[in-house]
């Protein structure tokens, strides 16, 4: 028997804890780091106190009011992993030191926001009030990284959020635009426009490739999306083409020195060790030392630890060097530095082992399954139609952002990455109750 459905709150699409909610995730998006902070001494480390935390705290309290005049809570199964996964980020640096333990809760309190979302987005309007403020917000974080890049001579930049960061929202915003694209035959509304402007240009100037990616991933989400609910149409497709065509020649046109890899593939042979050496490179550098970490570590991991001390991986630095002798020196992290984790993927593997990795892994299933859920509503043609692509679609360009950063509390990337677990939930829990009205 299914579980009855969560009974709508009836509130007004702006109310104050909506609204206090969109606050939050608006603070979520900066650094933490470029935020003001109280730092207090907690069992021999500092621990920092600052908006985001305070933002998290009363959100929690007022999601859980919500949800408590509600009823049962929206998309339980996937709230649930996305709590568990929190807990055991949390619960595995305990036995590490007090600096693991403060970075781990900074990430994990982050899992606050998707129980806010399937919390607060419980109409169509709310839902379509969030892109626009994701829309408005990359529209901010946009305009300030042109300033900088124009004052920069044309190199990557990442305004006040961080090169990868800026690249995974503005794919958000621009994904957004697209969908509008698929979803109407008329002219998309001023935010599908808004979003494809700056969404497209933030991509380029963040110029993260695994964003790039990701782009590529959400392009072919909704192309199968819009085939599935019979709105394929040859417009939608060649603009949604000719986007992913024009922000990769862009940012082509800004990384092709960090593209060593495409060199070493088809062009002449090198003539001197590590000629075409770059970011991806050291990537390869990092991956194989974190490989080594697991298998030492399969069940558990090390333990949440952020950045990895050199007490769990220096030993394994000289057999990389062997490995990749061909390899620039300060490609390699250094014995007395910790290693800085470059992709959420392995992170979780090593840091979590195989227990974190089947959670990740499970948390990534029921996301994927409720935003495939979301897909059957609206009805092609109905107002907000374009909501049916957004939830597996922004999964997708998400999956390909983690590809290039790791998970950090205080990154806004790991906001986006929760964020995106609750749309997937909120998208769910609207579909499941339109189609039972």
């Amino acid at each position: 028997m299914s579980s009855p459905l969560p009974r709508p709150t009836r509130q007004s699409a702006t109310d104050a804890a909506f609204a206090f909610f969109l606050v939050a995730l608006a603070v979520s998006l900066f650094r933490a780091a470029d935020l003001p902070a109280l730092d207090v001494g907690v069992g021999g480390t500092s621990l920092s106190i600052g908006p985001v935390d305070v933002a998290l705290l009363v959100t929690a309290v007022l999601a859980a009011r919500r949800l408590r005049q509600g009823g049962a809570v929206p998309s339980a199964p996937l709230v649930a992993a996305t709590s568990a996964f929190a807990v055991l980020i949390a619960a595995s640096a305990i036995p590490n030191s007090p600096d693991a333990i403060a970075a781990a809760g900074k990430l994990a309190e982050l899992a606050v926001l998707p129980v806010a979302v399937v919390a607060f987005v419980d109409t169509r309007r709310r839902f379509d009030l969030l892109g626009t403020f994701l829309v408005g917000f990359c529209g901010v974080a946009t305009a300030w990284g042109v300033v900088e890049f124009v004052a920069d001579s044309g190199k990557r930049q990442g305004s006040f959020m961080g090169e990868h960061d800026l690249a995974a929202l503005a794919t958000m915003a621009l994904v957004l635009g697209l969908a509008n694209l698929f979803a109407h035959e008329r002219r998309p509304p001023a935010i599908a426009l808004a979003g494809l402007a700056v969404g497209g240009l933030g991509v380029v100037i963040g110029a993260s490739l695994a964003s790039v990616l990701g782009l590529y991933l959400a392009t072919a989400t909704l192309i199968g999306l819009a085939a599935a609910r019979g709105r394929l149409r040859r417009r939608a497709v060649v603009a949604a083409l000719v986007t992913c065509a024009a922000v990769t020649a862009a940012t082509y046109g800004i990384r092709s020195a960090d593209l060593g890899f495409l060199q070493a593939w088809f062009g002449p042979p090198p003539e001197t060790p590590g000629q075409y050496a770059a970011s991806w490179s050291q990537r390869l550098i990092f991956v194989y030392i974190g490989g080594r970490v697991f298998l030492d570590n399969p069940v558990l991991g090390t333990g949440w630890e952020g950045e990895l001390p050199p007490a769990d991986y220096a030993q394994y630095l000289p057999d990389a060097r062997q490995r990749f002798s061909d390899q620039p020196l300060h490609y390699f992290p250094q014995e007395d530095e910790t290693l800085i984790p470059q992709q959420t993927y392995d992170q979780v593997l090593f840091e979590l082992g195989l227990v974190g990795a089947a959670l990740f892994a499970l948390l990534a299933a029921l996301a994927v399954r409720h935003a495939l859920v979301a897909a059957r509503r609206p009805p092609p043609g109905a107002p907000w139609a374009e909501q049916a692509f957004l939830p597996l679609a922004w999964l997708a360009s998400l999956a390909g952002a983690l590809a290039g950063a790791a998970l950090f509390g205080g990154s806004p990337l790991a906001a986006l990455f929760w964020l995106s677990l609750g749309v997937a939930g909120a998208g769910a829990a609207l579909a499941r109750r339109e189609a039972a009205a």
